[in-house]
């Protein structure tokens, strides 16, 4: 039971990671677009920004998988 928590949490942590670089991708994309002037690429972070709300509810699945799992049986 507490390895398959742990691989979850992994699991987790993994997913939180590429949500954050993701975040970071679509940061750096607009700022470089704003500095430019670029409205195309302004309009590209988009697509990034697609991909991050996806990832969100990817990971609110897996904390809702988590907590329902690990919640005590009364």
């Amino acid at each position: 039971m507490r390895n398959r928590l742990d691989t979850q949490l992994d699991k987790l942590n993994n997913q939180l990671i590429s949500m954050g670089a993701l975040c970071e991708n679509a940061i750096a994309i607009a700022v470089k677009a704003l500095m430019n002037n670029d409205i195309v690429l302004a309009k590209s972070v988009k697509t990034v920004e697609i991909e991050i709300d996806q990832k969100e509810k990817e990971i609110e699945n897996l904390c809702l998988n988590l907590i329902l799992q690990q919640q005590p049986v009364a």
